[in-house]
């Protein structure tokens, strides 16, 4: 043992006495994206033999250190990238700054697609999933999320850590949508080319400063030279059949890159409900409802997008993309049977919607050889809906005999219009990087609606009959810096937004503006202690702005009792998140986290006891406080299956406003859980077959006012390539024990109120894809050697 320790204390004198010099610097791609993993070697000029070596963290950068005074051979590599050379006299400490590595062009290689496991990493503000040419792609966008660490889906409601107000964006493009229209497209868009999903939950200030979380979904990059493409389709079979087909195409040359790709879905899905209403007057009942409600919805829907790129020379690129999502038919049939208990009645609600939704996004971005990166970013949505309504209401007396009828129609309209320019600008300097840039943005949305009562003579109820012009105009600007030393990562961000809307109704006339100035502060802090303990610290204020369709004050009417009603009076939230994090052996990661929010706005549902009226209306809540403990981990056991598992404990508490009660602040509050593990395998000597098995179980859970029941969800899947990839065959099967009804249940004051619903989550699809085209790769017989490169020179630093 001492012999041991005197040979330790010689060598580290050596080493001390030693000439010891250090080499820095950043890898990225031509749009400045960071590589990680990239292999960085040193080698002497006049020998082959690797002498130092190292690969780039998660932002791109390198350092080697305990380096002697010589010439050297500086090479970088990593797949799909032409290598770096350059020779190095190394006298001193060396900072290269940024480089920039080339994408490969020729053609050398065959690739066989075949299936692989998804991998995870997690960063200090945001989880990276990527699933490329796993089980996974061959579902929907929605199918992916369902299975990202990270996020919570239960019944197509999405949250992060117990946040539903998201940002959603495709390549890096913020998607204008929210509600059962962001759900619609992506239920709609086929997940065959996605390469990876990033759950950004602390978004750095060049995001918008709007959502608690963004999703950032990206696309594959195809390196094939000249054009391939797939075929698709999917059926899948629940209470009713659906249908699902799609191409994709990809061409490219030296300067252009194009990507193309169009779905056609056609679904029928029902949901059932079941309900009762307690009515009150100082605490006795004074009635009771009982509420059967069984909706079958019938859609047709396109979904589109086109991504074409092209380089106007070394430094600049031109991006032009385009993504449509069509709805030219959507019909929903809503059966209600309401029973009382001296009369009954049954309404029949026939709805017909048709939605277009069309954004552009042109893009123009240069980087210069020293590293700095000028982006400009120019888009616009059209978004078209309309809607027509008939409600048929029949009324009955205590002996089921016909007492009368009543029936209305209804017509809504929505346009909205959305422009932005967005300019964006970073600056490598010797000891850190700089990022800044503005934006600014202008929302003009048009809602008119026409109710007309059927009788003798029809009539136009004027009471919910009008006209609704929102708009709103975004100013924002924003610096951020990052810097990573030794052991230690820092970012810091500050964005500044200001904005000026007007909300503007015709009946009764009425004129709502609101103009706000907020800043909201970024800072995420990270420490390697060593391999094996890694510390984190983030903190970030976001701000969730009401949406048109949620301000707009006409009712929705589901029978002659029920209706949904915006609310033009909402006010912005302001939340506050801090997150603590622990990651043990860059495996297991611990997390508590602490996040307030001011006048949250959550859709409650108050029941008016006079009128014998439901109501369900977006509302200002006091306050949400919620405060937990996230355990998270991806872990490979075997060759064969690999598990990530994902548990929340949480505590969350919301102050609430009893508007049909006096106004009085009451709270709801509980302790709850989530768990979701998910099970991935791959099978055959060629990993050409894959599975997943999935659990997500759900513990009860408040939603404003609202108690929810507990729910779990067990899914399976198979993915099969044959014939070198050309054929890709898979099976899923989703809800196999029908677990995922729950009951949500309204009870304070005088509310009294509870249901029951039962989604149409139990399903099996199957599909068939077909690879066709060049499938020549320029890299293919590089990527094993510059793999095992890799992991040999990881092996090498865990051993020093």
């Amino acid at each position: 043992m001492h012999q041991k320790l005197a040979l330790l204390f010689f060598f580290s004198c050596l080493c001390c006495f030693s000439q010891d010099i250090k080499l820095t610097g950043r890898v990225t791609d031509a749009n400045n994206i960071p590589i990680e993993f990239a292999n960085v070697i040193l080698t002497p000029v006049d020998n082959q033999e690797v002498l130092k070596g190292t690969t780039t963290n998660q932002d791109g950068y390198f350092s080697i250190e305990g380096i002697s005074a010589e010439a050297y051979q500086f090479n970088i590599s990593f797949i799909g990238f032409e290598t770096y050379k350059k020779e190095l006299a190394l006298k001193q400490n060396l900072d290269l700054g940024t480089l920039t590595l080339k994408v490969l062009n020729e053609e050398l290689a065959t690739v066989d697609v075949i299936a692989k496991a998804p991998t995870f990493k997690k960063q200090p503000d945001r989880i990276i999933f990527n699933i490329e040419q796993t089980s996974l792609t061959e579902g929907s966008l929605m199918d992916v999320l369902k299975s990202t660490p990270g996020v919570l889906i239960m019944n197509d409601e999405i949250s992060v850590k117990n946040a539903s107000n998201i940002i959603y964006l495709i390549n890096d493009k913020r998607v204008y949508l929210s509600g059962e229209d962001i759900q619609q497209l992506l239920s709609g868009t086929s997940a065959n080319y996605v390469q990876e999903v990033e759950v950004i939950t602390n978004p750095p200030a060049k995001y918008d400063a709007e959502g608690a979380a963004v999703i950032n979904i990206k696309m594959s990059k195809t390196f094939v030279a000249g054009y391939h493409g797939s075929v698709f389709g999917n059926y899948t079979q629940g209470i009713y059949p659906r249908y699902h087909a799609g191409m994709s195409h990809f061409y490219k040359t030296k300067n252009l890159n194009i990507f193309a790709n169009y779905a056609y879905n056609q679904d029928k899905i029902n949901r059932y409900n079941s309900g009762t209403v307690i009515f009150l007057e100082n605490g006795v009942k004074t009635g009771q409802w009982d509420n059967d409600i069984d909706r079958d919805t019938k859609s047709k829907t396109h979904t589109a997008n086109v991504n074409i790129d092209y380089d106007l020379n070394e430094t600049s690129l031109l991006s032009f993309s385009a993504n449509a999502n069509i709805t030219p038919y959507w019909k929903r049939n809503t059966y209600m049977d309401t029973q009382a208990v001296d009369s009954a009645f049954t309404s029949l609600n026939k709805t017909d919607d048709s939605t277009t939704n069309l954004a552009f996004n042109l893009d123009y971005v240069n980087q210069s050889e020293s590293g700095n990166r000028l982006a400009i970013n120019l888009h616009h949505t059209n978004y078209d809906y309309d809607r027509m309504q008939d409600i048929d209401s029949r009324y009955f007396d205590a002996d089921q005999q016909f007492l009368r009828d009543h029936a209305y129609h209804a017509m809504a309209a929505q346009k909205t219009y959305i422009y932005s320019g967005q300019l964006d600008y970073s600056l490598p300097l010797e000891t850190m990087s700089l990022e800044m840039g503005a934006k600014v943005s202008f929302i003009d949305s048009n809602s008119d609606v026409v109710q007309i009562v059927d009788g003798f003579y029809p009539t136009v109820d004027v009471t919910n009959t009008g006209l609704f012009d929102y708009t709103e105009l975004n100013y924002a600007g924003y610096i951020s810096a990052s810097k990573s030393w030794d052991s230690w990562q820092l970012s810091a961000g500050l964005r500044g937004e200001y904005t000026d809307a007007e909300g503007d109704l015709s009946n009764p006339v009425t004129k709502n503006t609101f103009n706000y100035f907020k800043l909201f502060p970024t800072v995420n802090i990270a420490h390697d202690f060593n391999e094996n303990h890694s510390l984190g610290l983030s903190y970030g204020k976001r701000i969730q702005r009401p949406t048109y369709s949620a301000l707009n004050p006409f009712k929705f009417y589901f029978n002659d009792y029920t209706y949904l009603q915006g609310n033009p009076n909402l006010q912005p939230t302001i939340s506050h998140l801090i997150t603590l994090s622990y990651t043990l052996k860059q495996t297991y990661t611990f997390e508590v986290y602490y996040r307030y929010e001011n006048d949250p706005v959550s859709e409650l549902v108050f029941q008016e006891n006079n009128a014998n009226q439901l109501i369900y209306m977006p509302v200002n809540l006091d306050k949400s406080v919620d405060y937990g403990f996230d355990f998270m981990t991806y872990k490979p056991f075997t060759n064969v299956w690999s598990v990530y598992v994902i548990n929340s404990i949480f505590h969350e508490t919301a102050y609430f406003k009893a508007l049909q009660s006096g106004n009085s602040i009451e709270t709801n509050k509980t302790w709850a859980m989530y768990t979701n593990v998910m099970n991935f395998f791959t099978f055959l000597e060629d990993q050409s077959l894959t599975g997943e098995i999935s659990l997500l179980y759900m513990s009860p859970m408040i939603n404003g006012s609202a108690d929810v029941s507990s729910r779990t969800q067990v899914d399976l899947g198979l993915k099969k390539s044959f014939n070198d990839g050309k054929w890709v065959a898979s099976i899923k099967a989703s809800d196999i024990f029908r677990t995922t009804d729950f009951t949500e249940k309204n009870k304070y004051l005088n509310q009294d109120n509870t249901y029951y619903s039962r989604f149409d989550n139990q399903w099996i699809r199957v599909g068939l894809r077909y690879n066709f085209g060049n499938t020549k790769l320029s890299v293919a017989q590089k990527e094993e050697k510059e793999r095992k490169e890799r992991n040999r020179l990881k092996g090498e630093s865990a051993g020093n």
